[in-house]
């Protein structure tokens, strides 16, 4: 009876929510599904923003509980589910450790964060597109342009990492400064 209600309602609800959210919808509980339809409401009506404080509050809570629920993906080494005691770890340790009772690993050192989306293995794609190529195609130019006294960006940024490079080498040692007197016209 309950997965024939289940399925009603999700057939109705599929009116509603865009069809890139009807495979999420179907594997929530119908309690979610009505609580999915009301975020999703009011971000098609884009008025999230303008709802009274309270009313904004209950909005982001729902959301948060939609994203922890249904879009996060562990991806680090403990499985999602088990449990430790609060009681005995009622703070978090040194190493972030015991942060979540459902995921004692979650926010620690050395731990991935939660994804929205299965990871892709990278294995012989790292240099696909090369790089080296992808810098030319967006940095050559066809024609020249005259940039008149503006000032590069790129020639800023490299002439500030410079700098700092400069200073910070300088810093803490037996060296001898430079004295230059720039001449003015």
């Amino acid at each position: 009876m309950a997965f024939i209600t289940k399925t009603l309602l999700n057939n109705i609800l599929r009116r509603f929510i865009h069809q890139d959210f009807h495979e999420a919808v179907s594997s929530m509980t119908i309690t979610d599904a009505f609580l999915f339809l009301m975020v999703h409401s009011v971000d098609k009506l884009g008025i999230w923003h303008r709802l009274p404080v309270i009313l904004g509050l209950i909005y982001l809570a729902v959301r948060r509980h939609l994203h922890q629920q249904y879009n996060l993906i562990n991806v680090g080494k403990t499985p999602s589910g088990v449990r430790f005691s609060p009681g005995d770890y009622p703070y978090r340790t040194a190493d972030g450790c015991y942060n979540d009772p459902f995921n004692e690993g979650a926010g620690s050192q050395g731990s991935f964060f939660g994804r929205n989306i299965m990871p892709v293995h990278q294995t012989d794609k790292l240099m696909k597109p090369d790089p080296m190529v992808v810098a030319t195609k967006l940095l050559t130019r066809t024609q020249y342009k005259d940039t008149d006294k503006q000032f590069n960006m790129i020639a800023a940024s490299w002439i500030q990492f410079m700098i700092h490079d400069w200073i910070d080498h300088m810093e803490n040692t037996n060296q001898k400064g430079w004295k230059c007197n720039i001449w003015k016209q």
